[in-house]
């Protein structure tokens, strides 16, 4: 678990300094020395690298915006997060280690579709007021469909987890569907489509698993359309560690049956 290795209050003092000169930025060059200034700061307040990625990350492509930035709102967050007791030994009662961490990830992932047995398509109680024809109306026909619902579950576990963060994948930036930054984990979300094939799917993870940066990528593949030949066979072959790149790599694949 990151700590912190500076006292609460020092450290707090420096990153609300960093906070103070980000929102007197005005030009993207200076913008862009202090992103790297200011990972470098957070490297050294705390015991891993960890909160020094994960700015970056999430201040990677940032502009101002209504005289603020990003990058700004992530230390304000950090901030917050160290008042809450949540870099000091002991102090969160509530937290997950790693190894539990993907314990708890790996059975959501696989057992994703069970909620949407129970949810929408068993029997609704007789004196409950919800309707099953309203039920029965909730259809996943894409991947962000899929997302919002996956993310529904995951939040009240890892309420730091967060949607939809774009970060630097070289030549160009990517979208991270949904993000551990405490974890340096990401799940990629994906949907078939009818018109879909296996081997436009395999190109889409290749691309994604050798430009995502982060130590864990699980690829959620919810095949609604059944273009996977082998679901089995293609978990195993896009579940790898990628030693030359530092990232451990799991697919897992969701398969709707119905009859």
């Amino acid at each position: 678990m990151t700590k912190l290795i500076q006292s609460k209050a020092d450290a707090i003092r420096a990153i609300q300094e960093l906070i103070d000169e980000g929102r007197k930025l005005t030009l993207e060059e200076q913008f862009s020395s202090w992103r790297t200034t200011t990972a470098r700061v957070l490297e050294r307040l705390f015991s891993d690298q960890t909160i020094g990625q994960s700015f970056a990350i999430s201040a990677f492509g940032s502009m101002r915006r209504d005289s603020d930035l990003l990058g700004v709102a992530y230390l304000e967050g950090l901030i917050r997060d160290i008042n809450r007791g949540l870099f000091e030994p002991g102090g969160t009662q509530d937290y997950i280690d790693e190894e539990h961490f993907h314990i708890i990830v790996r059975r959501l992932l696989a057992n994703f579709y069970k909620h949407i047995q129970e949810m929408y398509q068993k029997p609704v109680h007789g004196r409950g007021t919800l309707a099953k024809a309203d039920l029965q109306k909730i259809v996943l026909g894409n991947e962000y469909d899929v997302q919002r619902m996956l993310y529904a579950l995951i939040r009240p576990i890892f309420p730091d987890a967060r949607v939809e963060i774009y970060g630097d994948g070289g030549y160009k930036s990517y979208r991270y569907d949904i993000i551990f930054d405490a974890y340096e984990t990401v799940i990629e979300v994906k949907c078939s489509r009818p018109s879909m094939q296996e081997r436009e799917l395999t190109e889409q993870i290749g691309s994604d698993a050798f430009h995502y940066q982060a130590k864990y990528i699980y690829f959620f593949i919810y095949d609604n359309h059944g273009i996977i030949a082998n679901a089995d066979a293609f978990c195993k072959t896009y579940s790898k560690s990628l030693d030359t790149h530092e990232k451990q790599i799991e697919t897992v694949v969701i398969q709707p049956i119905s009859i």
